[in-house]
């Protein structure tokens, strides 16, 4: 396996995109050791983050070139996805009606060792607090 070098992992940044695994590949290892070899060298990832930051540029300069260009189904997912776009009022909105009486729900908390209780449970059936209290009639005699 070839040996990781400073020098031949800023060459294998340039053009990969900020990904490891293309980074590894060009020097000949594998993702796992240029991980590694990053947390023994963390000076090294500011080349890693900015070949990243240059894809996000390229990506953001074509999107800009087909909003220019007229394309309106670029232009609209920028208007509802982009920040300044739903700061104007663009985006995704969710509208809920309601008709009749508004619903009332019981919520039933349980905690993890209740949980865990139910799932070790042999035998379904009737616990013993399940059981009806036994009760005496006053009236009767006996």
């Amino acid at each position: 396996m070839a040996r990781i070098t400073k020098s031949k992992f800023k060459e294998a940044c340039k053009g990969s995109g900020g990904v490891q695994t293309v980074i590894a590949k060009a020097i000949g290892v594998t993702r796992q050791a240029i991980g590694l070899y990053l947390k023994k060298n963390p000076d090294l990832r500011k080349f890693l983050d900015e070949e990243g930051e240059k894809i996000i540029d390229v990506a953001e300069h074509n999107i800009n070139k087909k909003i220019v260009e007229g394309d309106v189904d670029v232009s609209q997912w920028a208007l509802t996805n982009r920040k300044k776009g739903k700061i104007r009022g663009y985006g995704f909105k969710q509208e809920i009606e309601q008709t009749g009486s508004a619903a009332t729900f019981n919520l039933i908390t349980k905690s993890v060792e209740d949980i865990k209780n139910a799932k070790t449970r042999s035998k379904p059936g009737p616990r013993a607090s399940d059981k009806p209290e036994a009760r005496t009639n006053p009236e009767s005699t006996g």
